[in-house]
């Protein structure tokens, strides 16, 4: 007891952190022995040294406060020490309960304490506080102390991660919404603006898009539904109003701003009379599109983090513009080129049909006058008009393939052929060529390749192919064809004794338009070898090259063979060619006369009879009338094509063979020919050998 009959006393537990400040109990202990005004001061001292505000409780009643609590209230320490338990109640929940929980304890009742507590100052801010308290006497008499903390800046900043974790949820997930692929410009605006509203609260939205030709896209949200969004127009008067505008905080986008005020629209607005704030970002970027985010009616007021939200937004949905419109320039120019390939592509099959036609015609007469009677000269100068006529016809067929394997149209046949007689059959037709040139020729074909199962076409594509470039860059010496059996796969070598090619240009040999050279001289169209590379590896096969220059090369080709299971033992008629029969009737529509001339010419030697058809018309009107044991009928007829003419063939004469005599060689042409329901095809200019096979085939079968 002091003199003064003041008493003040600490019972009861504190923890470490309320001895920081270097106060203990021995402390307010020594203190109770001075005098009642020392005391106070000693106490208030003391209080204040804290760091930390303190409040004496007794019998509901402020007893003692000190001036760092004063400033966590906002107010004064004379304020605070009228206040009483009631009072504190009212003002804040949180502290109210708290404190009338202290004095149930003190009175010895049960009842849950809160470490932490929300305030709401006397200043109107809210304060989050840390309470720790013990039991002391104060005059004589039971009294609560309570050590309050300020922790407003953790907890802001433990609600700010929150919030931020929130944000960046919304954000990742806006992201990944509008980088999608698929997803349209409505469901892109409809995302980004759903997203803002949500972050920001904003009870209505705008986002407004247009391009550089003054199109417009609008998306709006409003809880009233109103049809007419009047944001814009709000915006607009804004902007007009220098007052306004002068109150209005910037963000870091030029352009960027946010207002809190209200703002009346009851004038254009039927559901509303005013909104309260507003909030516009910006968006532009090199692409032909930009725009704003209008944000709106918030229960809040607008904030820096607001607009900060709403700025990384924008930088999204620049990003989303940008990378639709480089997505949308993708497409028009992948358009573009699979428009201009398939023009290129028409544009060749047109070429390829209007050469082939007249071609077919100079083979196949210039092949007429082979068998006829011809001077040594006269035969010496037919082989070069049919050499040059053929290098047209593999040149064409060449850029065909080539069109079609790029495009991944090409289809790979498998049929049982002589390979012997296949190569025979090219060595022959390369013949004069090499014999003007001096050169010697020769083949072999293993006898366990001589029957093959592969695509017969490609194959002696392939064989021609390297035959042609083997004489071409050969001045003397010889050429050697050979295929034989190697370990499961055919392998067909081409060796010469030419140029050669030096080791660094071998790797370039198979490119598409890699020229060869003969001295300072370029040759060839740069074509032969890559197709022939190119149909070997659509063969599943693959082509190898030895070269020395000044010495020759070697060109090996392997291809799979087909499996035991796979082949069959020719016919004695397969492996010599077979036979054809003595009579037979054939219809050959064509509307060119040197065609029909030819293919007259070519049948009547076998002994048939044949009727001619110049169109579509005429060779159903003669099928009505005749029967037929097989009909070669062109594609491209006038009054009747080949494909409306065949159609109407079948319903007179169902079985009848029907072969396509046609200049469209590409893989399309072909499929739309066989599924019309043609038997087969052959291909102009008409190889004879080609032909000579299917008319045994199908004039056998019928």
């Amino acid at each position: 007891m002091s003199q003064d009959g003041l008493y003040c006393g600490i019972t009861g537990n504190t923890n470490s952190s309320e001895a920081s400040s270097g106060v203990t109990l021995n402390n307010l202990d020594r203190l109770s022995n001075k005098s009642a005004r020392n005391v106070e001061i000693g106490i208030r001292a003391l209080a204040e040294s804290l760091g930390e505000g303190l409040l004496v409780m007794q019998n509901n009643q402020v007893v003692f406060t000190n001036d760092r609590l004063a400033a966590i209230m906002g107010t004064t320490r004379e304020a605070l020490d009228a206040i009483d338990l009631a009072q504190l109640s009212n003002r804040d929940s949180d502290l109210g309960n708290y404190l009338q929980a202290r004095a149930k304890r003190e009175n010895g009742e049960d009842s849950p304490v809160m470490r932490e507590v929300r305030v709401t100052a006397v200043d109107g801010r809210t304060v989050y506080m840390r309470n720790r308290s013990s039991q002391i006497e104060w005059n004589g008499k039971p009294a609560t102390v309570h050590f309050l903390e300020d922790i407003t800046l953790r907890k802001t900043a433990e609600r700010q991660l929150v919030e931020q974790k929130e944000v960046n949820s919304i954000l990742a997930d806006t992201v990944r919404r509008i980088l999608a692929s698929t997803i349209s410009l409505k469901e892109i605006a409809g995302t980004v603006l759903d997203s803002a509203m949500n972050l920001t609260g904003s009870r209505a939205g705008v986002l407004i898009i247009e391009d550089k030709t003054g199109q417009k896209f609008l998306e709006k949200r409003c809880v009233g539904g109103c049809l007419k969004c009047v944001i814009p127009s709000v915006l607009e008067s804004l902007e007009s109003d220098v007052s306004l505008m002068n109150m209005r905080r910037p963000g870091r986008i030029d352009g960027a701003f946010y207002l809190n005020e209200t703002l009346s629209v009851s004038d254009e607005c039927q559901v509303a009379s005013e909104i309260r704030n507003i909030l516009r970002v910006p968006f532009r970027n090199d692409s032909p599109v930009f725009g704003h985010i209008i944000l709106a009616d918030t229960p809040e007021t607008f904030g820096p983090w607001d607009l900060d939200n709403m700025e990384k937004i924008a930088e999204v949905l620049n990003l989303a513009l940008v990378r639709r419109q480089a997505v949308d320039d993708l497409k028009k120019a992948k358009d573009r080129a699979e428009e201009e390939s398939v023009a290129r592509s028409q544009f060749l099959a047109n070429v390829s049909h209007e050469i082939r036609s007249p071609l077919n015609g100079v083979l196949m007469m210039s092949s007429l006058l082979q068998d006829s009677d011809l001077t040594d000269e006269q035969s010496e100068l037919l082989n070069v008009v049919m050499f040059s006529a053929r290098t047209i016809d593999r040149l064409i067929r060449d850029l065909t393939d080539l069109t079609q394997i790029r495009t991944g149209k090409i289809t790979i046949y498998t049929e049982d052929f002589n390979l012997e007689e296949l190569c025979r059959h090219i060595l022959e037709s390369n013949r004069p060529e090499a014999v003007r040139k001096g050169l010697d020729l020769d083949s072999t074909v293993d006898a366990a390749v001589s029957h093959f199962i592969g695509d017969r076409e490609r194959i002696g594509q392939i064989i021609s192919n390297l035959l042609i470039n083997a004489i071409k860059y050969t001045e003397l010496g010889q050429i050697r064809l050979s295929a034989a059996p190697v370990d499961n796969e055919l392998r067909i070598d081409v060796i010469d004794t030419g140029i050669g090619i030096p080791q660094e240009q071998q790797k370039e040999v198979f490119g598409l338009f890699k020229q060869g050279r003969i001295g300072r001289r370029a040759e060839g169209t740069g074509i032969g070898l890559a197709v022939v590379k190119e149909l070997t590896e659509v063969m599943n096969g693959r082509v190898l090259l030895e070269s020395e220059s000044g010495i020759g090369s070697r060109f090996t080709v392997f291809l799979p063979l087909k499996s035991e299971t796979e082949k069959r033992e020719p016919s004695n008629e397969e492996m010599n060619g077979g036979s054809l029969p003595d009579v037979a009737r054939i219809l050959v529509a064509e509307d060119e006369g040197v065609n029909r001339l030819y293919m007259r010419t070519f049948l009547e030697r076998e002994g048939w009879d044949i009727d001619e058809a110049a169109n579509g018309v005429e060779a159903v009107s003669l099928a009505r009338k005749n029967k037929y044991d097989l009909i070669l009928m062109d594609i491209s007829m006038p009054r009747m094509d080949g494909l409306e003419a065949s159609s109407l063939i079948r319903e007179i004469q169902p079985f009848v063979p029907i072969i396509a005599i046609t200049a469209h060689a590409y893989e399309e042409d072909r499929q739309r020919i066989l599924d019309a329901g043609l038997n087969d095809i052959v291909l102009k200019p008409i190889d004879e050998n080609g032909l000579k096979r299917r008319l045994r085939r199908y004039l056998r079968t019928s």
